[in-house]
């Protein structure tokens, strides 16, 4: 028999409490008491009748339960603290069997041999309520006739505290789901029975989408709401699995919270991947469903991979590392999906995370640089300012595409230093650019939605300005439509800061997102940028001609300045100048350029020539656009 600290040190403690009683009992017995009795003369010993006297004082006022019975159970005397535990009065319990009362103690013994020692057992009252209690059995021997005692505790709050150290010890506290220990536990066993029984087995991770940018943004005790709903909604949804896969085993399924957004889910007796992609597809449906909390509406979504055993036939570890796999495989996919684990799909994933990897170095190993696209006024030729754009230099690979590692520094919170040093790098370089005599121009960073809602932007940006000495309206913060469609008391208090600072905001690729005109009304907006897409064939597709000219004319009713991205040939410039747009912006003008590079570019630009323009005007002779070209690297990949 095994024992657990807890239970042993109970037995310590008992241990003690009854050799103090003992001991207690010698002292007032007389034996050896270093103090007076006035009951007893020195040196004299107390007479039979005085020792039953106190002894009987002892056995009545013990806290603890005691029984005398024989040998079969049948129980002999007992004191008050017995009929106190049973509910009932002592004399009632005598001439009962002590197994009417509490689990039986002679289970399976031989006849005439009982259980000597320390035990736990449920006893029962007379009113039918069961109790734990801790009984140890001694015996002694009368007028030659053996007789046992039973000292009984009530161990009702050890229990309920070793429960609750169980509980801590294998279910998270904020859900209530199943730990990383006891679903290690369930998934060990969930393998053998399926090993055994032939039946398929499938283990699910979800990691939830964007949930850092929602516990950055409203605060960790939104987003321990948020993973409260979360786990209830996965145990509603789970609760019906025999609806969804119909040999599915309900009391074979356990939801388990591995740690901060994972979640994990093991379902067993399933006939194979279909009834796992029916289950995948309901949980994702189910999770897409918005959740309020403190006015705010949340809509979260979960990246899902699965792997199935005994089809996937490797370890417990091997197991979830599949898993875990498939579970990237589908944020890579662009997230709120599943994907199944296969083998081919080690070397993508393991080439992602050495991806991320090497992006956790790139900062301090000053991999990342700058680049600039220069924007154009359409009046006057002018270069107004630029719009700052990163790229990673990664040895021993060359320079990846943003669209290849900003989702990743999103997503592992690296945004956020990579963030700050974009902005204090741009601002360096405009206030270098100052001192060198050019003409003031506008800087314009782009922000991604963890950035926008991080709590110290504002003190970034305001410190950072001051430090370079540039106005803040010459910086300009550009977000995307979805980011203000997530209306929220941060957002707005946010753009409120910033329009106080005096630091303008520009919509990038408007019309590409989920517009909504109302957000032009309720936030300080200052500049509005046509995406490319319709600016590539604005000259030629109806449709492209429609949009922009909308959002031109949008653009001037409201006062707001308008952008044209990804301008290409004069025709297109022509063409949204005639139409009313203030700025253009891409490669008519010049490919993306290293400060050295704009510098040199700054020199020799001739605004009116390369816009066909003379004194802002547009110009009757074709105007000759190599006269611009600088002769540099060519960077034509680097797309802004």
């Amino acid at each position: 028999m095994s024992f657990s600290f807890l239970e042993l040190l109970g037995v310590v403690l008992w241990t003690a409490v009854f050799a103090a009683l003992v001991y207690l009992t010698w002292r007032v017995l007389g034996a050896g008491a270093p103090y007076p009795r006035p009951w007893v003369k020195w040196g004299a010993s107390p007479t039979r009748r005085e020792t039953e006297d106190r002894l009987r004082l002892v056995f009545e006022n013990s806290i603890d339960g005691i029984i005398t019975f024989l040998p079969d159970g049948t129980i002999v005397s007992c004191n008050a603290a017995a009929g106190q535990l049973f509910g009932r009065a002592p004399a009632g319990l005598i001439g009962h069997l002590l197994n009417e009362h509490m689990a039986p103690l002679l289970h399976a013994q031989p006849v005439g041999l009982i259980p000597i020692g320390l035990h736990e057992t449920v006893a029962r009252r007379v009113d039918g309520t069961a109790f734990p209690v801790e009984v140890t059995i001694s015996e002694s021997w009368l007028k030659g006739q053996r007789q046992m005692i039973a000292f009984i505790r009530d161990i009702t709050e050890r229990k309920a505290g070793q429960d609750r150290l169980a509980l801590m010890a294998n279910y998270d506290s904020l859900t209530g789901l199943p730990n990383r220990v006891l679903f290690r536990d369930r998934l060990r066993e969930g393998m053998k029975r399926a090993k055994r029984s032939g039946r398929v087995m499938a283990l699910m991770f979800l990691d939830l989408d964007r949930f850092k940018v929602v516990n950055d943004s409203l605060g960790h005790e939104v987003g321990d709401r948020l993973l409260q709903h979360v786990a209830q909604a996965l145990t509603s949804c789970l609760r019906s699995v025999d609806s969804v896969a119909r040999n599915a085993v309900q009391d074979m399924v356990t939801i388990a919270r591995l740690g901060g957004d994972e979640f994990t889910i093991v379902i067993e007796g399933i006939e194979g991947a279909d009834d796992a992609a029916a289950l995948a597809r309901r949980i994702c449906e189910v999770l897409l469903e918005p959740f309020v909390v403190e006015g705010e509406e949340i809509v979260i979504s979960a990246s899902i991979g699965i792997s199935l055993y005994p089809p996937d036939n490797t370890d417990l570890d091997g197991l979830i590392r599949h898993t875990d796999m498939a579970m990237y495989r589908s944020k890579m996919l662009g997230r709120n999906t599943f994907s199944f684990y296969s083998a081919d799909m080690k070397t993508e994933v393991e080439a992602r995370l050495s991806l991320e990897t090497c992006l956790r170095h790139a900062l301090d190993r000053n991999e990342f640089n700058l680049l600039y696209q220069p924007k154009a006024d359409l009046r006057t030729g002018k270069i107004s300012g630029v719009e700052a754009l990163i790229r990673w230099n990664r040895p021993g690979v060359g320079v990846v595409p943003p669209d290849q590692f900003i989702s990743i520094l999103e997503e592992t919170g690296l945004i956020l230093p990579v963030g700050a040093w974009v902005i204090r790098t741009a601002c360096a370089d405009l206030a270098a650019w100052d001192k060198m005599g050019f003409p003031p121009l506008t800087l314009a960073v782009n922000l991604s939605a963890r950035q926008f809602r991080h709590q110290h932007l504002f003190q970034l940006i305001a410190e950072t300005l001051a430090q370079a000495r540039i106005a803040p309206q010459r910086f300009e913060l550009e977000l995307t439509e979805s980011q203000l469609m997530e209306d929220n008391d941060t957002s707005r208090a946010m753009l409120a800061n910033i329009a106080r600072l005096g630091v303008r905001v520009a919509i990038d690729d408007f019309g590409t997102g989920h517009s909504s005109l109302s957000y032009l009304k309720r936030f300080n907006i200052d500049t509005l940028k046509i995406d490319r897409s319709f600016v590539r064939e604005v000259t030629s597709d109806n449709e492209d001609t429609a949009i922009a000219t909308a959002v031109i004319a949008l653009g001037r009713s409201l006062h707001l300045k308008v952008v044209a991205e990804g301008v290409e040939t004069l025709h297109q410039a022509d063409y949204l100048r005639a139409l009313g747009c203030d700025e253009i912006q891409g490669y008519l003008l010049s490919r993306p350029l290293s400060s050295e590079e704009l510098v040199a570019w700054l020199g020799k630009y001739r605004g009116a020539k390369v816009l066909g323009m003379h004194d802002g005007l547009p110009a009757d002779d074709p105007p000759v656009v190599e006269l611009i070209r600088l002769d540099l690297p060519d960077q034509t990949a680097l797309a802004d």
